[in-house]
């Protein structure tokens, strides 16, 4: 029997960016479905072991778990960030012991010892929505880009259209570049859940329309609100659940935005807020609404769709 091959995936949770949560659970949902004969074994390199255990709910049989340490201190972090500015090199990086390949790469883990690696780009989202960013983020995703095209590293796109705009945005770059499709894996774990239940708890009364985004402005929550707006009647027997951490750093002020404008345009009965929640809870009312709707400006490959 040939050895069994080995890959290893950076994992980190984050609330604020559960789509790229997502990203890596649905990788590792996908390779369980393969026969056990042709599994990879699969290294998993955390910082944060609370947020593993959406991992081990999967039950992938040939999985071993790799603490690293991503952090440096503010000394080597200002370093790191003066040097960047001027010749776009980063000086202290983090070791990673155990591994030989790492997908996706972190900027900042050493890759001397790694012998094969990859570097994911979602999207481009800031080339054509810039107004949605501040100028540090701005800054901070260039040149994150004009590394990767000065040191030729591998890099992974969830689309054609992002690998084509990569060669527009920076046309003598000679990366090599491949295109991995983003798949959503549901497994049946909702199945138990009883939708009356479900329905009570939050207090859903009528049909309903379900949008599952962070609230973040490129999200596009607004033409929703602006939507019912403006046909009030067409709407009068229905209401719009809004799922999604309430919260982004960049506009703190958005979510309070949204609900005060449903506030100052009498529109409180067509709209509930549930926040984040529970993942099984989310797709048992997705599978009950109406339909999904999913407003977005702009989208790398959306777990929604």
């Amino acid at each position: 029997m040939d050895e069994r091959k080995t890959i290893t995936l950076l994992y980190n949770y984050n609330e604020n960016w559960i789509g790229g949560t997502y990203y890596i659970l649905n990788i590792i949902k996908s390779l369980n479905i393969l026969d056990d004969a042709k599994k990879p074994k699969i290294k998993i390199l955390y910082n944060s072991k609370e947020s593993l255990v959406y991992i081990k709910q999967i039950n992938y049989p040939f999985i071993e778990f790799i603490f690293y340490n991503n952090t440096l201190s503010f000394f080597k972090r200002f370093i790191n960030k003066l040097v960047r500015q001027f010749v776009n090199t980063i000086v202290f990086t983090v070791k990673v012991k155990g591994v030989d390949n790492i997908y996706p790469m972190e900027y900042i883990i050493k890759k001397k010892d790694i012998n094969r690696f990859h570097f994911w780009i979602p999207d481009f989202q800031e080339q054509y929505l810039p107004e949605l960013f501040n100028t540090r983020v701005l800054n901070y995703r260039k040149l994150n880009h004009l590394y990767l095209v000065k040191k030729n590293y591998p890099i992974i796109f969830s689309s054609n259209t992002a690998l084509n705009d990569y060669n527009k945005f920076y046309p003598n770059n000679k990366n090599p570049k491949k295109v991995l499709k983003f798949v959503s894996v549901l497994e049946n774990n909702f199945a138990s859940l009883d939708i009356n239940i479900l329905k009570d708890k939050f207090n859903i009364t009528k049909k309903y329309f379900i949008i599952s985004n962070q609230f973040w402005v490129h999200k596009n929550h607004k033409i929703i609100l602006e939507t019912v707006k403006a046909f009030k009647n067409e709407f009068k027997d229905i209401i719009f659940v809004f799922t999604g951490k309430e919260f982004d750093k960049r506009n703190p002020h958005y979510t309070s935005e949204l609900k005060n404008y449903i506030k100052e345009n009498n529109l409180t009965q067509y709209f509930k807020f549930l926040g984040f929640i529970k993942r099984e809870e989310q797709l048992l009312l997705m599978k009950y609404s109406i339909a999904i709707v999913q407003p977005s400006l702009f989208e790398g490959w959306s777990t929604v769709v």
